[in-house]
């Protein structure tokens, strides 16, 4: 199993590095990159597939954290947290966030993360945006 996530996640890196994204999500990466002066890194984890709202469907992540500027070190991450966008059933959703992970309990999935005091929150998705539970 552990073979075939790592066998998934570089299959996910070569596709975003090759453009072979989903439009949507070729384009929220292209935004990203656009910030940066220089040619951007997509390192491992910069775009990913989760089921982020529990149909059983991957959606998609974009975590700016795994992403390297060479000429600005802190251009995608702050004090706040890393730019982070979902695109779920065709709509995009944008959070800060310091890392991620997602959750299931009583059939309903979240997304969730460390807060400013290294508690774990939870976010669910609404069909439009992300809310803090």
């Amino acid at each position: 199993m552990l073979r075939f996530s790592l066998l998934a996640l570089s299959l996910v890196a070569t596709a975003a590095a090759a453009g072979d994204l989903p439009a949507d999500v070729q384009a929220v990466v292209d935004e990203a990159a656009g910030l940066c002066d220089g040619t951007v890194e997509l390192r491992e984890g910069a775009v990913s597939q989760a089921d982020l709202n529990g149909d059983g469907t991957d959606d998609w992540v974009v975590d700016t954290g795994a992403f390297s500027c060479p000429t600005t070190a802190t251009l995608y991450c702050g004090s706040a947290g890393c730019g982070v966008t979902t695109l779920i059933d065709g709509q995009r959703g944008d959070l800060l966030l310091h890392d991620w992970g997602t959750v299931t309990e009583g059939g309903q999935t979240y997304l969730t993360a460390p807060n400013d005091q290294g508690e774990t929150v939870r976010f669910l998705w609404t069909g439009r945006d992300w809310q803090l539970q």
